[in-house]
């Protein structure tokens, strides 16, 4: 009986110590997760509080560097040592961390995709991930839209149907905001698909939803997109409407930003091109950024090039030209694409008004600025366009045939330089797996055709054979009716 006691008084004994052991490792996991919080990523005092943690058991560690890993900003470098720290986490971690470190190690992936060649290996995490950690209904459904969002740059239709993949979990949970983000998510994919119907179709979901939300305060207004969408499909009074919404939510001193902007491309759209200029004349008035005094300019000569007011959209292109390049130079900026277009519609003006040899003057003396950027590459390849028709049209053969060839040295620059954009290479290739699906569809539409025509074909045979016969059948016996008789 004694030594019952005794073994029962040893175990308590144990227990007691394992569990003060326990207390202090959790104390000491929380202290390091908050000085984490508190310190910068690659500091010396960061590095060596991720190294304390080496001293902890893998459940308590894995939570260290699961916060360790989302202490990134935007540097690569950081991004970079997030990922170490999150992938020996998820390496480590228990089943019931597991889950979280496999969301942001997604998440992450989502983020470091366009600035790093890990491609390969995430598509191998997040294949892997839904064999190998267990979510709840809810979590699985935002590793789907975190799926999404990191395939929306390389691989579109894995995107959708990582996106309906989440829209199916969220149906039925009462978490409304997961679902309103997967739906955004959705029409954002549209829209680079240029596919506007289907995008707007998205973005009236997401509101629907939106309007019966309790986190409604938590879900950032998405107007703006669904006004953007409208006016790319021509409705441009609906457009507006959202506009107004997109302004109530704004502060007065930013009414006229670049949402006033917008209001005015609606506004001309509709063919209120005076009402559109008041706009942006309001917007100017207060804006003392210089890129977007640039823009309010440009746009304003826009709406009289619209309306055909070619002498005041002159004007207002000079005074953007003047502003901009004033500003540029005290500010060492590059010429950007928005110039070389404004160039290229001074010159254009000039030549619908009658000044051709002016604006054959003036087109030549901009296509010689250098363009830095891929867009102002692209840009200028355009006002060289533009200039070879102009010499073309005044019968200047030797003149066209050297501005064609420097067009097509600034393409090769290009693409030399540019990729034509990660989600422009997306698109070509939707676009052209949608061609090739389109055509299998056809093939397999002509061959069900063709199928039917053979058919149709054996039916008609049939039916003469059938008529042949019957007639000859029908001839033999009325001959031996005959020879009775």
């Amino acid at each position: 009986m004694k030594r019952v006691v005794i073994i029962i008084c040893m175990g308590i004994t144990i227990l007691f110590l394992l569990s003060s052991c326990r207390k202090n490792e959790k104390a000491k996991t929380a202290e390091l997760c908050r000085e984490l919080e508190n310190s910068v990523m690659l500091s010396p005092a960061f590095d060596s509080l991720v190294k304390m943690s080496m001293g902890l058991p893998n459940f308590f560690r894995s939570k260290v560097l699961l916060v360790a890993g989302r202490c990134y900003s935007t540097k690569v470098e950081q991004m970079q040592q997030a990922r170490i720290y999150l992938r020996e986490a998820y390496r480590i971690a228990p089943r019931d961390v597991k889950n979280l470190v496999a969301l942001e190690l997604t998440r992450l992936y989502g983020s470091l995709i366009l600035r790093d060649s890990c491609v390969e290996e995430a598509i191998r995490f997040i294949s892997r991930v839904p064999s190998k950690v267990v979510f709840t209904r809810e979590e699985e459904a935002k590793f789907y839209y975190l799926g999404a969002c990191f395939f929306k740059s390389i691989d579109i239709d894995r995107a959708f149907r990582a996106v309906d993949q989440a829209l199916s979990l969220y149906r039925g949970l009462s978490d409304t905001e997961g679902e309103i983000e997967a739906y955004r998510l959705k029409a954002t994919l549209y829209g680079v698909l240029q596919e506007y119907e289907e995008q707007y179709a998205c973005y009236e979901e997401a509101y629907s939803l939106l309007r019966r939300s309790r986190f409604r305060d938590k879900v950032k207004p998405f107007y703006e997109q669904m006004a953007a969408s409208l006016k790319k499909l021509g409705r441009h009074e609906e457009a507006l409407l959202w506009y107004e919404e997109v302004l109530k939510e704004l502060p007065d001193s930013s009414r006229l930003g670049r949402y006033g902007i917008q209001v005015a491309e609606a506004y001309s759209g509709l063919g209120y091109h005076e009402k559109a200029r008041e706009i942006l004349r309001g917007g100017l008035m207060n804006e003392k950024r210089g890129g977007m005094r640039n823009v309010l300019l440009t746009r304003v000569a826009e709406s009289f090039i619209q309306e055909g007011l070619r002498d005041s959209a002159l004007i207002a292109l000079k005074s953007a030209i003047d502003f901009y390049e004033i500003y540029a130079r005290e500010n060492q900026l590059k010429v950007p694409g928005v110039m070389f277009m404004n160039y290229l519609r001074y010159g254009r003006c000039l030549w619908e008004m009658g000044e051709k040899d002016e604006a054959v003057a003036y087109l030549e003396g901009i296509s010689y600025k250098k363009a830095e950027s891929p867009e102002s590459q692209l840009v200028q390849a355009q006002v060289l366009e533009l200039l070879s028709e102009y010499h073309e049209d005044m019968e200047n053969r030797q003149a066209f045939c050297g501005v064609l060839h420097r067009r097509d040295s600034v393409l090769e620059l290009y693409d030399s330089f540019y990729d034509n954009g990660r989600y422009r290479q997306v698109l070509k290739k939707y676009k052209n797996q949608k061609f090739l699906r389109e055509i299998e569809e056809m093939n397999r539409k002509q061959e069900s055709a063709n199928w039917w025509l053979v058919l149709a074909l054996l039916v008609t045979v049939g039916l003469i054979v059938s008529a042949l016969v019957y007639t000859w059948v029908s001839w033999g016996k009325e001959r031996e009716y005959n020879k009775r008789k």
